[in-house]
Order: C-alpha cells, then sequence, then structure tokens
C-alpha cells in the first residue's frame, strides 16, 4: 500500500509538472477567478463549503470575498462570510503564494441553544498552482479572530480564471 501510495504522488507531482510548464507565470492585473473550496473548520471539528471569488487590483493584490456553509458536528453548524485582501507573489512559474488578511463573519447555530452572530478578523497565508491559464488550484489555511467562536479555516479548492 505505502509502494502504490508513493506512485500516486511521484505520477500526481509528474503531471502538475507538466501541466504548469503551460501555464501562465502570475497573476495578471484584471484577473479574475470564481473558484469553489472546501475543507476543515476547527471551531466545530467539522467540515464546511465555499463559493470564492478574486480579483487582482494590482500586482501584488487582490480582493477575496467568499460565502459558505460549515457542516454540523458537535451540535454547531454555520454560515460564514468573509471579506479578505490577498498579496499574492510569484515564487516560480505558475507558483504564487500569498498572505492575507480581512473581515469576517460568521452566523453559528446551536442545537437547542439558539443561534450566535459573530464579526472579526481573518489571517492567514496560501497558495495557487496555475494548471493553465484558465484553471487553477489553492490551498489556503486562516485563522478567524472573534468573540467566543474564534477557530481555523483550512481548504483546497479549485477556480475558474477569467
Amino acid at each position: 500500500m505505502r509502494h502504490l501510495f508513493s506512485r500516486f504522488l511521484l505520477s500526481a507531482a509528474a503531471v502538475c509538472g507538466l501541466l504548469m510548464a503551460a501555464a501562465p507565470a502570475q497573476a495578471q492585473v484584471g484577473e479574475k477567478t470564481l473558484g469553489i473550496a472546501g475543507g476543515y473548520a476547527s471551531y466545530n471539528n467539522g467540515g464546511y463549503a465555499d463559493i470564492y471569488f478574486q480579483y487582482t487590483l494590482a500586482n501584488h493584490v487582490r480582493i477575496a470575498p467568499e460565502i459558505g456553509y460549515i457542516f454540523r458536528n458537535e451540535g454547531k453548524s454555520g454560515f460564514e462570510f468573509s471579506a479578505d485582501v490577498q498579496f499574492p507573489f510569484r515564487l516560480a512559474r505558475s507558483f504564487n503564494v500569498y498572505p492575507l488578511v480581512g473581515f469576517t463573519l460568521n452566523n453559528w447555530e446551536y442545537s437547542g441553544d439558539g443561534h450566535a452572530t459573530r464579526a472579526g478578523a481573518d489571517f492567514g497565508a496560501g497558495f495557487d498552482i496555475y494548471l493553465m491559464s484558465n484553471f487553477k488550484l489553492s490551498l489556503q489555511g486562516k485563522y478567524s479572530l472573534m468573540n467566543d467562536t474564534s477557530g481555523g479555516f483550512f481548504n483546497f479548492g479549485f477556480g475558474y480564471v477569467f
């Protein structure tokens, strides 16, 4: 099993490398991305899914609003809205890394105990891999600092670049 997993990782790395060779070098001013992402929310130790949009305002500045649903776990579920600013920098051809800061609003529902709506700040980082000129993968982690409901959000996403 370990040998099979190693082959899979090697094959995936080779395919990504070949696709990246034909991809653009970095995000361009005016570039827009619409995508979906899913991952882990630490406040309720559950999964979440979201839809995001990114717009590159300048060479190293893009806005990135997102809206998502946090699936019920440990008696908690919720909706999240974030408006983040990302600062992408090219590390290699077709590979960008970015720190982020922003504003977040979460609405949590507790089984039998009502709701809690909290506003706060996001901070974190992520990276993009352009597989083709109009398709990219992203991996992002951020911490949402809020009164009583702070937690991390870690996701993997696919975006259409236009």
